[in-house]
Parts: structure tokens; sequence; C-alpha cells
């Protein structure tokens, strides 16, 4: 009699640390400019709204130093946007 044993899961690839540009803007997430490093990942931005019907826009860059992944949240007629990053930064 054998038995069967499941393969091992694979072990999660480790996080990169953030590069000193994607720390910066988790430190100050409401700037407009996003730093050089970042790549637009689509041209066309999510257009929603949030549950309370407020309309919002929303773009995905990645780093193209540390691979952090940003979402940049922004609303008509906010001054300020908001950076939002993935996944909880590394440092």
């Amino acid at each position: 009699m054998t038995s069967a044993v499941p393969p091992l899961p694979k072990p999660a690839m480790p996080a990169r640390p953030a590069c000193a540009h994607c720390r910066d803007l988790a430190d100050d997430s409401r700037r407009r400019e996003p730093h050089p490093c970042l790549a637009l990942r689509s041209t066309a931005p999510l257009v929603s709204q949030s549950a309370a019907g407020v309309p919002f826009s929303m773009m995905a860059f990645t780093c193209r130093e540390c691979g952090t992944g940003w979402r940049l949240y922004d609303r008509a007629n906010e001054l300020f946007v908001s950076w939002v990053p993935e996944h909880p930064l590394v440092r």
C-alpha cells in the first residue's frame, strides 16, 4: 500500500525592499508627480465610484528600480491625489 504525498507548496518569493524613491512616496503619498522610476502599466485609467458614490479614477504603476506596485487614486476637483502601495512596503 502506497500513500500519495502531496507536493510541498513553493515558498513565496521574498519581498524586495522598497527603494528610496518608493519610501519617499509612501511618506508623502499626496504628491502629484510620480518619481521617474515609476512605469505606467496601462494608459487608460480605471474610473469608478466609492461606496459613498464619489467618482474617482485609478492608474497602476510599477517601480522599475524595486518592483513595488502603486495605485494612484484621483478625484475630480481635488487638489491632492493618493498613492497607495499594492502591498505593504518592505523597508
